[in-house]
C-alpha cells in the first residue's frame, strides 16, 4: 500500500508564528517569506488533520505546499499562507482520549463523540476565517483554500454552509459528505435488509432503522443523533457550492472511508444539477488505503497553483500598411 505523505528533509521549513483567536491556538506558516508586506491581496491555505493526529500532520504538509507553489514556475495572482490548528479534543485541546476513539475500541458514544468534534471545529474554522484579517490589516482581501483530511476532510464539507461566500475552493481527502450512511455502515446495519445500499443507508427513516436494529445499536445511533446528522448531510448536498474549484482525492483500497459514499454522492449531485463538471477533480489513488499520500500532497499544491495563476494576457499585434 502506498505510504502516507512524509516530508521530505530537502523541503525548506516556512517561518511559522502562533496566534491566538477567541481562545483557539492558530499556527501560520509563510508570512516571512512573503515579498509583499502590505497592500494587495493574499491566498491562505486552511489545513484540517485527521482524528487521533495534531496539528503537526498538518504543518509538514503546509511547508510541502508552500514550498511547492513558491517554485512551480507559474506566475501567481497572490502569495500565499498556511493556517493550522489542533482539532478540537485533539493534541493540547485533548480532554478525553476515550471520545476520540471508535465503536470497535470501546467508545459507545463514537458517532456524538465524532459529529460533535466535527460541528465544534467546523464552527472553530469559521471563527479563524472571519478573524484573521483583522489581525494583518495590511491586505485588502483573503483567498481562502480550504484542505481537510478524514476528520478534517469531513468538517471541510460542513464549512461549507457555514461559511457563504468565504472559501474560494475546496481540497478533500479521504472525507465523506455523507456521514449519516457512513457511519450506519460501520454499525452494522445491512443495507439488503432494508432494499437499498450502503451508501443510500442515510436516506432510510429512522423509523425502519430502528424497527431492524437491535438494543446496541439502538443505544449507539438514537433517534436525536440521526436527526442531527441527517440535517448536517442535507446541508451538505444541498448546499455545498457548485461553483466553487474541489479537488477530491480518495484511496481505492480505503476500509475505513470507502470511495463508494463519495462517488455516490457525486454523481447524484451531477444528475440534480448540483456540479459544473469542470470545477470538481476526482482522484482515486490505486494501492492506497486510508491516507493522504505524497502523490496526493504534490496534485493539491499543483492545483491551487493553476487556481492562483496569474492569466497571460495575449497581446493582438497591430498590423500596419507597409509603404513602397
Amino acid at each position: 500500500m502506498e505510504p502516507r505523505f512524509s516530508l521530505p528533509d530537502s523541503t525548506p521549513r516556512s517561518s511559522k508564528r502562533e496566534l491566538v483567536i477567541g481562545g483557539v491556538k492558530i499556527y501560520i506558516y509563510g508570512v516571512d517569506e512573503l515579498k509583499r508586506t502590505s497592500g494587495g491581496e493574499i491566498g491562505v491555505l486552511y489545513l484540517a488533520h485527521m482524528r487521533t493526529k495534531t496539528y503537526l500532520v498538518t504543518e509538514a504538509i503546509a511547508h510541502e505546499v508552500l514550498h511547492r507553489y513558491r517554485t512551480d514556475g507559474r506566475k501567481k495572482k497572490y502569495e500565499l499562507i498556511a493556517v493550522t490548528m489542533d482539532m478540537r479534543n485533539h493534541g493540547e485541546r485533548e480532554v478525553s482520549r476515550q471520545a476520540n476513539l471508535t465503536w470497535k475500541d470501546g467508545n459507545e458514544n463514537h458517532a456524538m463523540d465524532l459529529l460533535s468534534t466535527i460541528s465544534g471545529s467546523a464552527q472553530d474554522f469559521k471563527l479563524i476565517l472571519d478573524y484573521l484579517p483583522t489581525y494583518f490589516p495590511q491586505f485588502t482581501h483573503f483567498h481562502n483554500i480550504m484542505l481537510g483530511m478524514s476528520l478534517g476532510a469531513h468538517t471541510s464539507y460542513r464549512i461549507a454552509s457555514l461559511a457563504p461566500g468565504q472559501i474560494e475552493g475546496f481540497a478533500i481527502v479521504v472525507g465523506c459528505p455523507n456521514i449519516s450512511s457512513l457511519l450506519l455502515t460501520r454499525l452494522g446495519i445491512d443495507p439488503a435488509s432494508l432494499n437499498t445500499t450502503a451508501a443510500e443507508l442515510g436516506e432510510v427513516s429512522y423509523d425502519e432503522l430502528e424497527n431492524i436494529m437491535n438494543k446496541s445499536q439502538r443505544r449507539r445511533w438514537p433517534r436525536a443523533l440521526s436527526d442531527s446528522i441527517r440535517e448536517g448531510d442535507r446541508k451538505v448536498y444541498e448546499e455545498f457550492p457548485t461553483d466553487l474549484p474541489m479537488l477530491i482525492c480518495n484511496g481505492k483500497q480505503d476500509p475505513l472511508v470507502p470511495t463508494f459514499h463519495t462517488a455516490d454522492w457525486l454523481e447524484k449531485r451531477r444528475q440534480n444539477g448540483l456540479i459544473e463538471e469542470d470545477m470538481v477533480k476526482f482522484f482515486v489513488q490505486d494501492n492506497t488505503g486510508h491516507s493522504c499520500t505524497k502523490e496526493m500532497v504534490a496534485m493539491i499544491a499543483g492545483w491551487i497553483g493553476k487556481m492562483f495563476e496569474e492569466e497571460v494576457v495575449q497581446l493582438t499585434p497591430v498590423l500596419t500598411e507597409s509603404r513602397l
